[in-house]
């Protein structure tokens, strides 16, 4: 099968953009487990709640692109919120449970989450259309939007970059992925650090739900399929690591753009021969830390 270059370079560009949408989801899935050492198997559930609301609150508001910016800041408003008080409530209780107790009390979230969508969206798929006419660039036709998408990823690498590095709170969220006890005996009330931590990452899988609603619908079980990839992408870079997660939904975003074209239906599994790989050769990731305490 021969592919024309100008051909590969708009898959290329697709490759990047999912990516970007990949990272936006998957930089609260790595933090979430960096730094409160909980696997949260509903995370790409939290997007898809995220799309509904957003989407609700831009048909409420009115159409057109300045609204639907106003209903996704709100929207990951809510989902923030949200993610503070299920950390409170709910989550907290889990700290000292084992792994396979929190994979079933966040599963337990899919299945809960899904059916107040049902009971309030109903079944039908959800969508948000600007017309957006294609772009024609060194030869081939490319989707505008998928360059804001590539920039905003961008931008919250970027953001994240600098409020972990350069931020007192930043650096207590670093200085928890290496040592949670050592965090603790300074005096520093932990568990709001948690709290802060999950109201972020869904946050953030909100803003990755407003990224998403222009290019595909919110559809039951679309999380599904997410959060297998979102898993794939902080396993190669590394739990906690938020240049490790940005590599590798760059590596999963582009395998998979292209994988799909000459192995359609195993383009997934493209993407986890690359994760055994990475799990036999380094199984802390890309850029994680080997040891924790």
């Amino acid at each position: 099968m021969i592919f024309d270059s100008d051909f590969l370079i708009a898959q290329l560009v697709t490759g990047v953009a999912r990516a970007m949408m990949l990272f936006l989801l998957s930089a609260g899935l790595s933090l979430i487990f960096g730094v409160m050492n909980v696997l949260n198997f509903a995370h790409a559930t939290f997007l898809l709640l995220g799309g509904y609301i957003i989407y609700s609150i831009y048909a409420f508001i009115g159409p057109g692109l300045p609204f639907f910016l106003v209903a996704v800041a709100a929207g990951c408003l809510v989902m923030a919120a949200l993610g503070f008080i299920l950390e409170r409530v709910l989550i907290s209780r889990m700290y000292d449970r084992e792994l396979p107790e929190q994979l079933l009390l966040t599963f337990s979230l899919v299945l809960i989450i899904g059916d107040v969508i049902r009971l309030i969206w109903g079944v039908s798929d959800r969508s948000v259309s600007f017309n957006i006419e294609p772009l024609e660039m060194l030869g081939t036709f490319i989707n505008p939007y998928q360059f804001v998408v590539i920039g905003l990823g961008l931008a919250v690498a970027l953001g994240l970059w600098a409020f972990l590095k350069f931020t007192r709170y930043g650096r207590i969220v670093r200085a928890a992925v290496y040592s949670r006890e050592m965090v603790s005996a300074l005096g520093i009330r932990i568990r709001l650090i948690y709290a802060g931590v999950f109201a972020l990452g869904l946050g953030l899988a909100a803003l990755a739900a407003g990224a998403f609603l222009p290019t595909a619908p919110m559809a039951l079980g679309v999380d599904i399929d997410l959060i297998i990839q979102s898993f794939a992408v902080v396993v190669i870079g590394g739990f906690g690591s938020i240049l490790g997660t940005f590599v590798a939904s760059l590596i999963v975003g582009i395998v998979y753009a292209f994988s799909i074209l000459i192995w359609p239906n195993g383009a997934l599994a493209v993407v986890f021969l690359i994760v055994v790989g990475i799990l036999i050769w380094r199984p802390w990731g890309l850029f994680g830390s080997e040891l924790r305490t």
